[in-house]
């Protein structure tokens, strides 16, 4: 994030923001650090970027991509929103939170405090609907990558729309799990082309995620394991990422968890044919990454 701005700054903003479009607070002002200059002397991304963020926010055209098509690392179709502000079950994990490292990039903060914001009205869920009926069929879909449901209206809206789209396969981690027990507890069905994932570092208890277990969704866990080494790039150091994950399934057994499947890091690179997150294939099997 440099000398223009840092986390809390960006979340502080962020949260002044939502205040204006929920409650028509005032918008805050362009932050002194946006309208440092490069030292090309060029204005810096982060003002150019808050001023089409300003742009968004008078005509609510998105102007950045909803959704994001697949990368190396994550070959798939991706939805993001702000971490932290839309997390109601973040715990721990708001100290390692890797979400937060997206923030050193003002279109990656932009696009996902513009989807959060999306959420918030009926135009802008308008504008969502619109970009998910455009997916091409046949493709994964990830919900969410940054950010959580916040809401059980959020929830309803997205499960809407992939009852709506039994062509595209979803999935996704959450922490939210009292609002996945709250839709639940209504009696309403889950989409069967989504598969959830209990991600570690959330507030809640043993006693929530043994509820959370019970539902149709639930594939497995995803859990970040303490380890004292950085992960080998599996690609180009495959001996090396074999050892390292040896000792962290170690680790895994040390804690009780049984047999594991250990994240390469890019998801395209899981298994030949499925990814385990998003697959029943893998059904109560915790996926593990290494947290150092």
């Amino acid at each position: 994030m440099g000398t223009y701005t840092n986390k809390l700054e960006l979340l502080t903003l962020a949260t002044e923001i939502i205040q204006h479009v929920e409650h028509d607070a005032p918008m805050p002002a362009m932050p002194k650090g946006f309208a440092i200059l490069q030292d090309s002397g060029k204005e810096s991304d982060w003002r150019r970027d808050w001023r089409k963020f300003e742009r968004f926010i008078v005509t609510g055209a998105p102007q950045w991509g909803i959704f994001k098509n697949g990368n190396s690392k994550l070959p798939f179709v991706a939805f993001s929103a702000l971490p932290a502000v839309t997390c109601p079950g973040a715990g721990d994990c708001l100290k390692w939170c890797y979400s937060f490292k997206a923030f050193r990039y003002p279109a990656a903060y932009f696009r996902q405090l513009q989807n959060t914001i999306l959420l918030m009205t009926g135009p802008g869920r308008a504008t969502l609907r619109q970009a998910f009926s455009q997916i091409d069929s046949g493709l994964d879909v990830r919900l969410y990558v940054d950010g959580d449901f916040d809401s059980i209206e959020t929830m309803g809206f997205w499960f809407n729309l992939l009852n709506s789209r039994q062509d595209l396969r979803a999935y996704g981690y959450s922490k939210s799990w009292a609002i996945f027990l709250k839709w639940a507890n209504l009696g309403r069905p889950f989409p069967s082309n989504y598969v959830l994932n209990a991600s570690s570092g959330s507030k809640y208890d043993d006693l929530m995620l043994a509820k959370i277990k019970t539902l149709p969704v639930y594939r497995g866990t995803f859990e970040a394991l303490p380890i004292d080494e950085k992960m080998p790039d599996k690609a180009t150091k495959p001996e090396a990422f074999q050892r390292w994950a040896s000792k962290l399934r170690n680790i895994a057994t040390d804690l009780g968890m049984g047999k594991v499947w250990v994240c390469p890091g890019k998801c395209g690179e899981c298994t030949p044919t499925v990814h385990a997150c998003g697959s029943r294939q893998f059904d109560n099997i915790p996926v593990v990454i290494g947290l150092h």
